[in-house]
């Protein structure tokens, strides 16, 4: 992964990075929504916070990047015995296209393993970890 321009570089955007850096800070805030004419550096200026976030620690190969003290009920590696390794990752930065749907985004009952296993399971697409930073690519 290339190395994302430097958050403190961006000049201008005020309200635009001091939004993204109160989200960063205080998860209740539950995000921010960013939008502008092309070329005014909204991409680049997430992709830089997401640089600055902390690391996360979860299993390895896991693929909703589940804390190791509370994995995700349908994550099937966290709760195999014995449990994979701990790593640290990236906060993982989704681009996400601006006709994503629901399904695309949260996963959505996997149909192939109900109709040929006759099993109920979950089947995630971009499932968000406890620290993601998503971007809505409008063009």
């Amino acid at each position: 992964m290339a190395t994302p321009f430097p958050f403190t570089a961006i000049v201008g955007q005020e309200d635009m990075k001091k939004a993204l850096l109160m989200a960063a800070v205080e998860p209740l805030l539950g995000g921010v929504l960013i939008f502008g004419d092309r070329g005014t550096g909204k991409s680049t200026a997430v992709r830089a916070l997401a640089s600055l976030l902390p690391k996360l620690e979860t299993r390895e190969r896991c693929r909703y990047n589940c804390l190791p003290s509370e994995p995700q009920q349908a994550c099937a590696t966290c709760r195999a015995h014995p449990k994979p390794a701990l790593v640290k990752i990236r906060a993982p930065m989704i681009d996400l296209p601006l006709g994503a749907t629901e399904d695309r985004v949260c996963g959505a009952l996997d149909i192939e393993k109900a109709l040929t296993v006759g099993e109920k399971a979950f089947e995630p697409d971009c499932w968000p970890p406890p620290i993601a930073v998503f971007s809505i690519s409008t063009r």
